[in-house]
């Protein structure tokens, strides 16, 4: 009985270890996105140096790029034309 009280109280552990991880990770993302400011009109290599490197990239036509962060509890799309914030199409914290 005692390895089975073990064993729960580990994954208890590991649980809350991931979900604070992923929470301080959210946290610095957004912390980020604020420091910038305004973005609209940055360039998309200023954007990039300050926040890093998104989760996704679609180009849906020439000349246009939307870029994609996510994070638990921290989502932001934004869009580009020529390597030019158009500004935040979603954002949800």
């Amino acid at each position: 009985m005692s390895t089975l009280w073990i064993l729960l109280l580990v994954v208890l552990f590991a649980t809350l270890a991931t979900a604070y991880a992923s929470a301080v990770r959210s946290s610095a993302l957004r912390r980020r996105f604020e420091a910038l400011g305004k973005i609209l009109g940055r360039p998309m290599e200023e954007i990039l140096r300050h926040v890093g490197e998104p989760h996704r990239r679609a180009k849906p036509h020439a000349g246009r790029e939307i870029l994609e962060w996510r994070r638990i509890n921290f989502h932001v799309v934004l869009t580009f034309t020529d390597g030019i914030c158009d500004g935040v199409d979603y954002e949800a914290a």
